[in-house]
């Protein structure tokens, strides 16, 4: 799979509070019923609490950062409690609104992906697990070189989702001064060494948070390319 990004344009005159607040401020209805909603962005993750709170978890969330060498914005709402399909249909149809709201902003909705589960006899309904709406803006490219990760930031964000004993191949073309690609080939800590359907979220996170433009990765496959 060929996973490739696509911004809109950043407004650097904003600071973190100020994304933040337009975040939550677009899911307002949403947060007003308590919803049990997830904000995920490249460095990490808060509720409406950690909002209000202004916890640790609040200042880490960063739906806009400066890596590698680019200025990235990108971050995930994730509803974790949808109840059933009319239920669904009233948050696709509802975001409709919130999209509009962060469009005005200069975040584009780039992505959505539902989960479900079957029901457990075929007299059930389906239930739904997760359904997450992606929203980015664009790279804005910084003068100099590529600022590589160090190794050590790769094994400790893999070791989150189970994937250790990273080994790494930078690849540079002739004439280049620097490597365009790194291949980082894994192990699994899961039972059998079977890879979960969510590797590609780590995947895609690793993009975001170290500045690459994109990632060349087969399912099944215990070795992903990332490229700059």
């Amino acid at each position: 799979m060929k996973h490739l990004k696509y911004f809109n344009r950043i407004n650097e005159s904003h600071t973190h509070e100020n994304e933040v607040d337009i975040i939550i401020d677009a899911m307002r209805d949403f947060l007003d019923d308590d919803r049990r909603i997830l904000f995920k962005s490249p460095i990490d993750d808060m509720n409406y609490q950690d909002y209000i709170d202004k916890s640790s978890r609040y200042k880490n969330f960063k739906p806009i950062i400066n890596t590698g060498n680019v200025i990235r914005g990108h971050f995930v709402i994730v509803f974790h409690d949808v109840k059933d399909y009319s239920d669904f249909v009233s948050i696709v149809g509802q975001m409709q609104t919130v999209m509009s709201r962060l469009k005005d902003e200069d975040w584009n909705m780039f992505d959505m992906k539902i989960v479900t589960n079957p029901p457990t006899d075929n007299n059930g309904d389906v239930r739904y697990t997760l359904l997450s709406y992606y929203f980015s803006k664009p790279d804005q490219k910084l003068e100099g070189d590529f600022e590589w990760p160090d190794e050590d930031d790769f094994e400790k964000l893999f070791s989150k989702y189970g994937l250790v004993n990273l080994s790494f191949d930078y690849y540079r073309p002739s004439g280049l001064d620097s490597a365009v690609e790194v291949t980082i080939e894994f192990d699994s800590t899961s039972y059998n060494g079977e890879l979960s359907k969510s590797v590609e979220d780590l995947f895609e996170l690793a993009c975001n948070r170290f500045g690459f433009s994109s990632y060349s990765y087969n399912y099944g496959a215990y070795k992903v390319t990332f490229e700059i």
